[in-house]
């Protein structure tokens, strides 16, 4: 498979390569020919997405897991191919925008910061389009940035979506963190510490330091502190399985969030 994915790479190159030279040697050379190393991309990206599908699959549904096993696969980075998982699942997501949202018993939410955001970045992408519809004048370009424009709005409706889709969660067995579909961390309540209300940090990124404390910011807060007398695993798309001692999240309705993980938790012995 590695081999197979490579040679259609390669053989793609060598023929834009030649099709390159030959526009700057033969007259009358037609433009469509630029097309000719299409089908063999295809195909090769045809055969990475199987790859991950099927490792996808063979990994209990694990992004983690299975993308250190397509990437050993198809020698291909692996933080190349969780970008790629990600727009991948931003697009599909963002079909559900109008889907309306039910919380379910136990279920808080963390995206109602980022929906005035959101919609508000949607409203400029729409004025952003007459503009460069009415100022541009080559009729290539206003469809180039057309399409651009149109993926850019998908990837963020979709992104919002998924925050919106997979909001944390308490359970009898513990509690669900979770942020979009790139990060599950499930706390048993054996493992639980200290819970109490927190400042919003530095930055907007995921982030584990080097003592094992977990941030998961949205619109770079957080509010809720998880202390852990035992270590968990993170599940991470960009990250992979890591190790965390705390954890630092978001939550809508943190009151109400640390309300019921109090009534839900089990007595101490």
């Amino acid at each position: 498979m590695k081999i197979a994915f490579r040679v259609l790479l390669l053989v793609a190159l060598v023929l834009e390569v030649l099709v390159i030279l030959l526009s700057n040697t033969v007259s009358g050379f037609h433009s469509l020919w630029f097309l000719t190393p299409v089908p063999f991309i295809g195909l090769a990206l045809f055969l990475l997405f199987l790859g991950i599908w099927r490792d996808y699959r063979r990994n209990d549904k694990s992004w983690a897991a299975s993308l250190s096993a397509t990437s050993k696969r198809f020698g291909v980075p692996k933080k190349a191919l969780a970008l790629l998982v990600s727009e991948i699942g931003s697009l599909t997501s963002a079909l559900g925008i109008f889907r309306p949202s039910k919380l379910k018993m136990g279920e808080y939410t963390v995206h109602k910061n980022l929906r005035t955001i959101v919609f508000l970045i949607l409203g400029l992408c729409a004025v952003e389009i007459t503009v460069v519809h009415l100022a541009v004048p080559s009729a290539l370009w206003r469809y180039i940035l057309l399409i651009a424009s149109i993926y850019a709005a998908f990837l963020l409706t979709g992104f919002f979506v998924s925050i919106r889709e997979n909001p944390h969660v308490i359970t009898p067995e513990g509690i669900l963190l979770r942020h979009g579909k790139r990060l599950t961390c499930e706390i048993p309540w054996a493992h639980l510490g200290e819970v109490k209300t927190t400042r919003a940090g530095q930055g907007g990124d995921i982030e584990v330091d080097e003592s094992g404390y977990l941030r998961i910011p949205v619109l770079s807060e957080v509010n809720v502190k998880l202390e852990l007398e035992h270590q968990v695993i993170v599940e991470d798309l960009h990250k992979g399985f890591t190790e965390v001692s705390a954890v630092e999240c978001y939550c809508d309705d943190k009151e109400s969030f640390l309300k019921d993980i109090a009534k839900q938790r089990p007595p101490s012995e």
